[in-house]
C-alpha cells in the first residue's frame, strides 16, 4: 500500500485515511457495527480531506473557514494517535500473557470493547464538524505544481549564493569596502573596523563573504562568525577561538575565552567579520576580545540598525557603509540570469511584465532571487502568466520597507509550492537562526515525519533528497557545506525562517520556544516542538502537559522536563542531538515508543544503548555518533526497518544476525578492524545497502582471506552487485599504510561515489566506472597517464584529488577530456596547463602549486569557459616572490577579460630559505 502522506495543509488525514482501511483488512475481529462506523468515517474524512487540500491554496481564508480548517486537522491527529495507541496496546497485552491463544482472546475482547468505544466517540466529533459548516464554497486559484523533478542540485543556485558579486553588483561596493579598510598608503597600522549596514535581503553578509574571501591570504589569523538575533556569546568566543587557534575549553567561561584571544592576536595580523550583530551589548564583549594592539588588522561588522553600526565603530574610530537596494541594470542582470541563463537576454514579449515585477521587488537582491526562481521553476514563460504573477505581488507604497516586499514575494513563493514541498519548506522552521542543517539528518527528519512519498523505483531517501535540491534551486534555502562537491547541507536565510515561523506558528505545525522562553504557541495540543531558547518555569508544567500530544522533539538547548521520553506516547521523531543533559538512564524503557522513527542522540553523554531499542518495530534512522556507545545490543539486529544506522569509528557490531537488517540503506562510519568476522560476512547480504562509509585503523593483510580486510572486500564486492553505489572508505590517520588496490580490491562498477584515502597508485579499473560522478582520491603516485584515464571518464563532475608526491606533473588538460567535470580540486603540483576546449562544463576550481624555477607564468585558466570561481594556493621560496606576483596580475588580467568574470582566490605562502 501506498505511503500515507502527512502535510502541513492537511494534517494527518491522508496517513489517517490510509489506517482506517488498513483496520478494515485487519485479522481482528470487529465488533458488530464497528466496520459500518470505520467506513463512514472514512466517506466523511475523504470528503474533508479534499476540502482542506482546497483551503490550503487559499493565502487568506475568512475567520469561520480558518476556524473550522484548524479543527479538522487537529481531528485527524486525534483519530490516528487514537488508532496508533489502540493497536500499540493491543500488542502490548499480547506480549505481556505471551501465549498465541491467550493474546488472540485478549485482542477480540480489547478490539471489541476498546476501539468500539473510540471509534464511536471520533464519529460523534467528525459529525459534529460536519454539521458545524454544512456547505463551503469556496473561490480562489489552486496553487500551480510542477511536474519537473529535481534530481541534482542546480549549480546556478550555488553560484547565486556563494558568487552573487558577479550577479548583483557588489563588484564596487567591494573596491570601495576594501579601500576603506585597506588604504594603498599603508601609512596607518591601525586595527580598522567598518560596519556594513543595511535592511533586510540586500546582500550584507554576502558583500562581507566577498571582502573576507579576497584579502583573507594577507592575514595571519581568521575568523568570520554570526551572532544573529539571540545570540550565545560564549559560543560565538569559542568559535572566533577556534579559528584563530587559541584553543578554546568547555570548561572556560566567557572571561577565559576573551583573554585567551586577547592572547592570541596581540601583535598579530588579522581579519575578523562579525556578521548579523541586533544589539550593542554582544558586541561590548566581542569588541573587547578583538584587540586593538594588532597593526593592520581588520574588523567587519554587519547589522541591520544604524545606531548599532555606530556602536560599533565609534569607539575606535571605524567607519559605517551603507549597504542600497540595486540599482535598475544589476536588478535585471539578476533576474534574468536565473530565467535565462544570461544577463541581458528577455523576449520581448515579457519586457513589459518583467520591468513591472523587478520594480515591484525594489531592488532587493533576496526578493528577486526568490521571485526569478519562482518564475524559472513554476510559470510558464508568457505574457499572460507573467502578467497575473505581477498582479500578485503587493504594490510597494511610499514608507513600504524590504520586510512588507519580501513577505509579499515569499507568501507568493510558498503558496504555489505543491503541497509536499511547502510542508517540507515550513519543517525548517524548527531550525534556530543560522544554524547549519545536515542534508541526512534533515531528510530522515522528514521521512520520518511522513512528508516524503517515493515514486516507483525510488526509494524514500531519495525522494526527500530530490525534495531538498527542489527547495535549493527554487533558492528558499541556501546550499551549504560543498566539502567534496556535493551539497552536504542548508541554512535558511533569516528573512525567510521568519516567514516560515509564522506561518508555522499560524498552523500550529511547530511552537517553538522563543526569546523570552515562553512557547510561541500555548495550543494545548502541540504536534511538533522546538527547544530553542532557555525557558522559564512556568513553561515547565507546560512541556508536561503537551507530551501525550507530541509527534517531534528537536531539543537545542539543556532541558531536563523533556525526561522522561516515554511520556511522549505518540512521538516519531527525537532529535536530541548534544543534548548534554540526556545520560542512559534517560533512554530506559524506550521499547514504549512504537512509533519512534528518528533517534538522534549525537553528541551525548549516552555510553549505552538499552536492549529495549530491538523493540521499536518503527525505526528508520538512528545517530550514535560522538557518543560514549562503544558495543551495540544484540537486539539491534532485530530493527528491520532500520535504513540509516550512523556510529562512531570505536562501536563494535553483533556477532551474528546483521544480515536480518534487510532495510539497512545508509550504514556510516563504522569500522572494519576489531569487528567479528561473522559480522563483516553478513554485511555482503544487506542488498538494500547504497551507502557505506568504513574506517581502517589497522595494518590490512590482503594475502590472508579469512582475516577481516579480505572478507570485507569480499563482501563489499557482493553489495556492489545490488543497490552500493557510494562507498567511502578512509584511514584513520594520514600517516597509515596506503589501501590496497590491486588484484584483491573488487573492481566497484557500479558506483556513483568513490571516496578512498589513501592509496599508493590508480586501480587499473578506475576506467570502467562508467556512472561515477564524484572522486576523492589521497594517492602516492599519479601520472599524466592516470589523469588520462579520469578524463575519460563520462559522468565524471566532481574530481577530489590529494598527491602525496609534490613533484607531479606536468600535467596538461586537453580538450577533449573531462567533457562533464564541474569541480576540480588537485595539489600539490609543480606545473599544472588546461589547453583551449579543456573541462567545457567546469565552474569551480582549486588547484594547488609548489612553484619551482620551472613554473610558467600562464596556467591557461582562461581556457574553462564555464568557470565562476577560481582558488589558487601557492607555496614558494622567498626568492620566488616576483615571479609569483606576476603569475597573479597575469591570471587577474585574464580572467578579468573573462566572460563569466570568475572570482578569483590567490594565496600565497612564502617559505624562508635555510
Amino acid at each position: 500500500m501506498e505511503r500515507a502522506m502527512v502535510t502541513a495543509a492537511t494534517g494527518a488525514m491522508s496517513s489517517v485515511l490510509t489506517k482506517l482501511a488498513e483496520l478494515l483488512l485487519q485479522k481482528y475481529k470487529l465488533a458488530k457495527g464497528v466496520r459500518k462506523d470505520i467506513e463512514f468515517l472514512m466517506s466523511e474524512l475523504s470528503v474533508m480531506n479534499a476540502l482542506l487540500y482546497e483551503m490550503a491554496d487559499i493565502e487568506k481564508l475568512d475567520a469561520l473557514n480558518k476556524v473550522w480548517r484548524d479543527r479538522v486537522r487537529e481531528l485527524a491527529y486525534d483519530v490516528e494517535d487514537c488508532i496508533d495507541l489502540s493497536v500499540a496496546r493491543l500488542h502490548r497485552v499480547g506480549g505481556f500473557f505471551g501465549t498465541r491463544q491467550l493474546a488472540r482472546k485478549l485482542k477480540k475482547i480489547r478490539v471489541s470493547l476498546h476501539i468500539a468505544h473510540e471509534i464511536q466517540e471520533l464519529k460523534a466529533r467528525v459529525i459534529e464538524e460536519s454539521d458545524r459548516q454544512k456547505r463551503y464554497k469556496l473561490d480562489g486559484l489552486i496553487g500551480s505544481s510542477s511536474d519537473a523533478s529535481r534530481n541534482k542540485v542546480d549549480l546556478r543556485m550555488c553560484t547565486l549564493w556563494e558568487e552573487t558579486k558577479n550577479l548583483v553588483g557588489l563588484n564596487g561596493p567591494m573596491d570601495e569596502v576594501i579601500r576603506l579598510l585597506m588604504p594603498g598608503d599603508k601609512s596607518s597600522r591601525q586595527v580598522r573596523t567598518l560596519s556594513i549596514v543595511g535592511c533586510a535581503g540586500l546582500g550584507k553578509t554576502t558583500l562581507a563573504k566577498q571582502v573576507y574571501e579576497k584579502v583573507q591570504g594577507h592575514f595571519e589569523c581568521k575568523a568570520f562568525v554570526s551572532v544573529s538575533q539571540n545570540p550565545h556569546i560564549k559560543d560565538i568566543l569559542m568559535k572566533i577561538c577556534s579559528q584563530v587557534g587559541a584553543t578554546p575549553s568547555m570548561a572556560d567561561d566567557e572571561l577565559l575565552l576573551v583573554n585567551k584571544l586577547r592572547e592570541r592576536l596581540q601583535y598579530k595580523r588579522y581579519i575578523a567579520v562579525v556578521d548579523d550583530i541586533w544589539h550593542s551589548e554582544p558586541w561590548k564583549i566581542i569588541g573587547q576580545a578583538l584587540v586593538r594592539t594588532s597593526p593592520g588588522s581588520i574588523i567587519i561588522v554587519t547589522t541591520r540598525l544604524k545606531d548599532v553600526a555606530q556602536s560599533c565603530c565609534s569607539s575606535h574610530g571605524g567607519c559605517v557603509y551603507d549597504m542600497r537596494p540595486l540599482d535598475d541594470n544589476d536588478s535585471r542582470r539578476l533576474f534574468f540570469k536565473r530565467i535565462f541563463d544570461s544577463e541581458d537576454k528577455c523576449p520581448d514579449e515579457l519586457e513589459s511584465a518583467s520591468k513591472d515585477i523587478l520594480e515591484k521587488c525594489d531592488g532587493i537582491p533576496l526578493a528577486i532571487i526568490s521571485m526569478s526562481s519562482f518564475l524559472a521553476v513554476d510559470v510558464p514563460k508568457s505574457a499572460n502568466h507573467w502578467n497575473k504573477v505581477k498582479e500578485s505581488i503587493s504594490s510597494p507604497f511610499p514608507g513600504n520597507n524590504s520586510v512588507e516586499t519580501m513577505q509579499s514575494v515569499l507568501s507568493l513563493s510558498y503558496f504555489n509550492l505543491p503541497h509536499h514541498l511547502r510542508t517540507c519548506l515550513l519543517y525548517l522552521s524548527a531550525f534556530p537562526e543560522d544554524w547549519l542543517i545536515n542534508k541526512d539528518h534533515l531528510i530522515g527528519r522528514w521521512i520520518a515525519e511522513g512528508f516524503v512519498n517515493a515514486e516507483p523505483g525510488e526509494s524514500l531517501y531519495e525522494a526527500g533528497l530530490r525534495y531538498f535540491n527542489d527547495l535549493i534551486n527554487r533558492s528558499l534555502i541556501q546550499p551549504w557545506d560543498q566539502e567534496r562537491g556535493v551539497v552536504l547541507g542548508c541554512r535558511v536565510h533569516n528573512v525567510i525562517l521568519n516567514f516560515l515561523v509564522s506561518k508555522s506558528v499560524e498552523e500550529n505545525f511547530f511552537s517553538l520556544s522563543g526569546p523570552s522562553g515562553l512557547p510561541t504557541s500555548l495550543h494545548s495540543k502541540v504536534r511538533r516542538l522546538s527547544l530553542q531558547n532557555s525557558y522559564q518555569e512556568n513553561v515547565v508544567s507546560w512541556i508536561k502537559s503537551i507530551k501525550p500530544y507530541v509527534r517531534s522533539v528537536a531539543c537545542f538547548v539543556k532541558c531536563k522536563e523533556l525526561f522522561p521520553l516515554t511520556e511522549f506516547e505518540v512521538v516519531r521523531v527525537l532529535d536530541l542531538q548534544l543534548c548534554r543533559a540526556l545520560t542512559n538512564v534517560h533512554l530506559a524503557n524506550i521499547e514504549v515508543l512504537l512509533q519512534l522513527r528518528y533517534l538522534n542522540i549525537s553528541g551525548t553523554g549516552v555510553s549505552e544503548l538499552p536492549a529495549g531499542i530491538g523493540q521499536v518495530q518503527n525505526l528508520e534512522t538512528l545517530d550514535i555518533r560522538r557518543t560514549q556507545v562503544k558495543k551495540l545490543p544484540s537486539t539491534i539486529v532485530r530493527l528491520e526497518k532500520l535504513a540509516r544506522l550512523f556510529v562512531s569509528s570505536n562501536v563494535k557490531f553483533p556477532a551474528k544476525g546483521f544480515s536480518k537488517m534487510k532495510g539497512l540503506e545508509q550504514l556510516k562510519r563504522f569500522s572494519i578492524d576489531g569487528q567479528p568476522l561473522s559480522f563483516l560476512k553478513e554485511l555482503g547480504h544487506l542488498t538494500n545497502l547504497r551507502t557505506l562509509e568504513a574506517v581502517c585503523d589497522g595494518i590490512l593483510d590482503v594475502n590472508d582471506e579469512g582475516r577481516g580486510w579480505g572478507i570485507f572486500t569480499s563482501s563489499l564486492q557482493a553489495l556492489c552487485s545490488h543497490k552500493l553505489v557510494d562507498v567511502n572508505i578512509y584511514r584513520a590517520t594520514v600517516d597509515s599504510p596506503p589501501i590496497p588496490m590491486d588484484s584483491s580490491f573488487p573492481a566497484l562498477q557500479s558506483l556513483r561515489t568513490f571516496v578512498i584515502s589513501h592509496i599508493s597508485s590508480l586501480p587499473i579499473w578506475m576506467g570502467l566506472l562508467v556512472n561515477l560522478e564524484l572522486l576523492k582520491l589521497r594517492t602516492k603516485r599519479f601520472t599524466p597517464e592516470d589523469l588520462r584515464v579520469l578524463g575519460g571518464l563520462p559522468a565524471l563532475e566532481t574530481l577530489i584529488l590529494y598527491l602525496a608526491d609534490i613533484h607531479a606533473g606536468p600535467f596538461t588538460i586537453r580538450g577533449h577530456e573531462f567533457q562533464c567535470l564541474k569541480s576540480f580540486r588537485v595539489g600539490q603540483l609543480y606545473q599544472i596547463l588546461f589547453m583551449p576546449g579543456a573541462m567545457p562544463n567546469l565552474k569551480r576550481l582549486e588547484v594547488g602549486l609548489a612553484f619551482t624555477t620551472n613554473s610558467y607564468s600562464d596556467l591557461g585558466i582562461q581556457h574553462l569557459a564555464s568557470l565562476t570561481r577560481v582558488d589558487v594556493d601557492i607555496h614558494a621560496w622567498c626568492h620566488h616572490r616576483g615571479a609569483v606576483e606576476d603569475l597573479e596580475a597575469k591570471t587577474r588580467s585574464l580572467l578579468g577579460a573573462h566572460p563569466n568574470r570568475p572570482t578569483l582566490i590567490f594565496n600565497t605562502d612564502f617559505l624562508l630559505e635555510k
